[in-house]
């Protein structure tokens, strides 16, 4: 009973913010009021942690001597093509993920969802965007603990402010896996999440050439390079990554 409440107070959370306009609200981080459809002020926005320089293929923050690609993926590039995000995993952003995440704190997973979605939207204008968002799934066993599916919720904004569609349900999680951060090495990461995905075989998908995977943050690469390997044996062509702070 407790978890279904709070997966409908989720859900109202949820629908409240994406109908809300421009009202004074309190920044995230000073905590001033400000007249913005989201909670963070200007000035706590131009400080946050934006991930300026990054690696073309998996989006690592780069390292002063190295150019386009980091070395990790010069001589081992993972299997989506490319990865994007606007911001690192650090304060003040990786309290608001969590916060967002586990504490059902959705101001701050909007205010960040709104600026993934107008970096991704700049970045379309002057390369192809994708066919197709498909958000990282959650296994239901979670989802009904949390109520929500952060990475669905982000791809909604996403969606609404490129104009790409979004196929919120081609992606399905067949079993629950621990956290990837809980693994202390590359190899039980990948046989952690081997396997645990399937696609659904929708119109939508068939048709998709280049699709973008939608999530929070990544951080150990494996669980978006097990998506990518799916759906490239489906014949997608190009799979890339958006998500709100790439970890190092």
């Amino acid at each position: 009973m407790k978890t279904c409440g709070f997966a409908s107070a989720a859900r109202r959370g949820l629908r409240h913010l994406r109908s809300r306009t421009a009202l004074p609200v309190l920044c995230l981080v000073c905590g001033r009021t400000v007249w913005r459809d989201y909670s963070l002020c200007r000035e706590c926005e131009a400080e946050l942690p934006w991930l300026v320089e990054a690696c073309a293929r998996c989006g690592e923050e780069l390292a002063d001597n190295e150019d386009e690609l980091c070395s990790r993926c010069r001589l081992d590039p993972p299997e989506f093509d490319a990865c994007f995000a606007p911001l690192c995993y650090r304060s003040p952003v990786d309290k608001l993920i969590a916060g967002y995440k586990f504490n059902a704190e959705f101001a701050g997973g909007y205010a960040l969802s709104r600026i993934l979605a107008r970096a991704a939207t700049d970045r379309w204008r002057t390369s192809a965007s994708p066919d197709l968002l498909l958000p990282v799934p959650l296994h239901r066993s979670r989802l009904r603990r949390r109520g929500f599916n952060q990475a669905l919720e982000i791809a909604k904004v996403l969606a609404a402010a490129s104009g790409v569609p979004l196929a919120a349900a081609s992606l399905r999680k067949t079993r629950p896996t621990p956290p990837q951060t809980e693994m202390a090495d590359a190899k039980r990461r990948r046989a952690n999440i081997r396997g645990a995905f399937e696609l659904v075989q929708s119109p939508k998908i068939l048709r998709a050439r280049h699709v973008a995977l939608v999530d929070d943050v990544v951080t150990t690469m494996s669980t978006v390079a097990e998506l990518a390997r799916l759906l490239k044996r489906a014949g997608v062509e190009k799979v890339e990554v958006c998500c709100l702070a790439r970890a190092n």
